[in-house]
């Protein structure tokens, strides 16, 4: 399948418009069924911790396996809307699922529980504050993404979400020739994590970026201690990496500190030799992103700016949710702001350590300069949404009253700094659905 035939396919984008729910995802996959009787084949092959299935959905039944992943983390409901259009698109080709010779297994929802806490913000008007005051995003040690065992050095992890497990099953069920687990990120340009080098794909999957109208990632990598293969495009990594890397940067034993698993791909290599790829979108955009011009500022003035930025955010956050006082439930919402609010400072004092490097002492790009000062400020204002929602959860009105002020101001604080703008959903759809179709192509 040639670049041209995937941009042809690509057309068939729908213009979507906003998320689906759980209970449409759910429909929709019924309503495929119904449509492709035997080629369209649907089971529960796991619980959630709240009782909500956990769906397989597979079509075709060619010679190499696929499984591509939706909502790893419930925040990131892209993937949904991309494995809406492959779906559809795979039952409704013939000669693509010819010339792919591949079965596609989907799940569409991995994190149903999570899904529903993000429902808020799904439909109507789309706005960071409005994505930021209806956010929710597990604890490390309950995301579908890091709830993988894993035994590495001081590390011992045993004990996956029941949602893992499920996704655990289906791993060594289907053996995936190709593993695709659909992340977005949200305030960035677009990169790809992949798990071997492919240079061709590389290039491909730039043109596709580009074709789509969309900015490349040109800020700082997501985490400081990535492999760069290519532009915007990075080796993926396990818990492993990150466990070094916070043994030489804090000094201490890193365990306590990650108190998670590994990552669905780095699990995956025991099971079988799949080639795996995470394409990162964001909801929104900033003409800043995409310069790389100078800045006048070293890399280290730039990160140490926005990691100040970073722990005021987190003082607030941890001020705010201790003036709810003991009437917090043991929620969903209070055990991610507390595992938030124990691990940030020592991530934070890591990338202050790495700081110190030679590496920064070069001059920050503008791109670099606006990623490392505002959009990763964004990330942590998303906690203070979640000490709101649960103000409003015990009855903290006035708790609550103050934190959508202060959101609300913060975003728009954000937006005015950055001239932040919301990119529409087919461009995302179709880099995330274009870029699964090229690896299985190549």
């Amino acid at each position: 399948m040639t670049e041209a035939e995937v941009a042809r396919l690509l057309g068939r984008v729908p213009d979507f418009r906003e998320f689906s729910t759980l209970d449409e995802l759910a429909a929709s996959s019924c309503r495929l069924v119904a449509d492709f009787p035997g080629l369209a084949r649907l089971e529960t092959v796991g619980t959630s911790a709240e009782g909500r299935p956990i769906d397989l959905l597979s079509i075709g039944r060619g010679r190499r396996s696929a499984l591509l992943v939706g909502v790893p983390h419930p925040n990131e409901p892209i993937g949904t809307l991309t494995l809406e259009f492959l779906c559809r698109l795979f039952c409704e080709d013939d000669r693509l699922r010819e010339a792919l010779d591949t079965t596609l297994h989907v799940v569409k929802v991995a994190d149903p529980d999570g899904l529903v806490l993000n429902e808020g913000w799904f439909k109507g008007a789309f706005s960071p504050a409005r994505y930021v005051l209806e956010y929710y995003r597990p604890p490390h040690r309950e995301q579908v993404e890091w709830s993988f065992p894993v035994a590495y050095k001081t590390l011992r992890f045993t004990t996956p979400s029941p949602e893992t497990a499920a996704l655990m099953r289906v791993m060594e069920r289907v053996r995936p020739d190709f593993f695709y687990s659909l992340h977005n990120a949200a305030f960035c340009g677009v990169y790809f994590y992949v798990s071997d080098e492919r240079p061709a794909l590389f290039r491909a999957l730039h043109a596709l970026v580009a074709r789509e109208g969309l900015p490349l990632h040109r800020g700082e990598p997501e985490v400081p201690y990535l492999r760069t293969l290519a532009p915007a495009t990075y080796a993926l990594f396990g818990i492993q990496d990150t466990y070094e890397y916070l043994a030489t940067t804090l000094g201490e034993d890193p365990a306590p500190v990650i108190g998670a698993g590994t990552s669905s791909d780095d699990w995956l290599r025991g099971v079988s030799a799949a080639f795996s790829l995470v394409c990162e979108l964001p909801y929104y955009t900033a003409p800043g992103l995409d310069d790389t011009t100078p800045s006048g500022r070293t890399r280290r003035e730039v990160a140490l700016e926005g990691l100040a930025r970073a722990d005021a955010l987190r003082a607030e956050c941890a001020a705010a949710f201790t003036a709810l006082g003991r009437s917090v439930p043991d929620h969903r919402l209070a055990r991610s702001v507390a595992d938030y609010l124990a691990k940030t400072p020592k991530r934070l004092a890591a990338e202050r350590a790495h700081a110190a490097g030679a590496d920064y002492e070069r001059e920050a790009t503008r791109a670099e300069a606006l990623d490392a000062t505002t959009c990763r400020a964004f990330y942590h204002l998303a906690y203070l949404g979640e000490v709101r929602r649960l103000g409003v959860m015990v009855g903290r009105g006035d708790v609550a009253d103050r934190l959508r002020a202060r959101v609300e101001t913060l975003a728009a604080m954000i937006e005015r700094e950055s001239a932040l703008r919301v990119l529409p959903l087919r461009p995302l759809v179709a880099v995330q659905a274009g870029a699964a179709l090229l690896a299985l192509a190549g």
